[in-house]
């Protein structure tokens, strides 16, 4: 019985770290977003404003099914309506690398945050996007992570089990010579 609540107390630490390193590798995230945006919005010709408009991307961005497409894609539409083609340009250029940086990205941030590899958390954001839609992308790699921590913590290794000379360090391990 002590073993058990052991364990459930174990996954759920193990579980709060995951939570703090998905929440980590989003800061991560808003502040590659945040600077790809900004320099984007400078060379578009905003000024002081591109900061502003980043951060305001960048929350955006944040939404699983909303993103940063609400804002450039209608941007860049009537840029090229309004007969400029600078603006259009650098907003669809800038919405592209974020794009392209965010899906190369993310596997990689929050898979190390989360203790899961990139490519397990790609396959579980594109398998998320299938079965639950845009939320999907971030639901994924939740639920492959809090598997993980469930797997490891109550299947992979018995508390209790008599440890073996490959399971201890070398230096631990005792001088069988003497």
């Amino acid at each position: 019985m002590e073993q058990t609540q052991n364990r459930f107390l174990t996954a759920l630490k193990e579980l709060g770290k995951t939570a703090l390193g998905f929440g980590k590798a989003q800061v991560i995230l808003f502040g590659v977003n945040f600077a790809v945006v900004t320099i984007g919005m400078v060379v578009a010709g905003l000024g002081w404003w591109s900061p502003l408009v980043a951060v305001g991307v960048s929350l955006l961005d944040l939404l699983p099914v909303i993103g940063s497409g609400v804002v450039f894609v209608p941007w860049a539409i009537i840029a090229l309506i309004a007969k400029n083609p600078h603006m259009a340009i650098t907003v669809g250029a800038t919405y592209i690398a974020m794009v392209v940086l965010r899906m190369v990205l993310d596997p990689i941030i929050t898979g190390k945050s989360v203790g899961l590899p990139p490519l397990i958390t790609l396959l579980a954001s594109v398998g998320g996007l299938i079965l639950f839609g845009g939320a999907g992308v971030i639901l994924g790699p939740v639920i492959a992570a809090v598997a993980n921590v469930l797997f490891r913590v109550f299947l992979k290794k018995k508390a209790g089990k008599p440890a073996s000379n490959a399971d201890i360090p070398p230096e631990d391990v005792p001088d069988q010579k003497g």
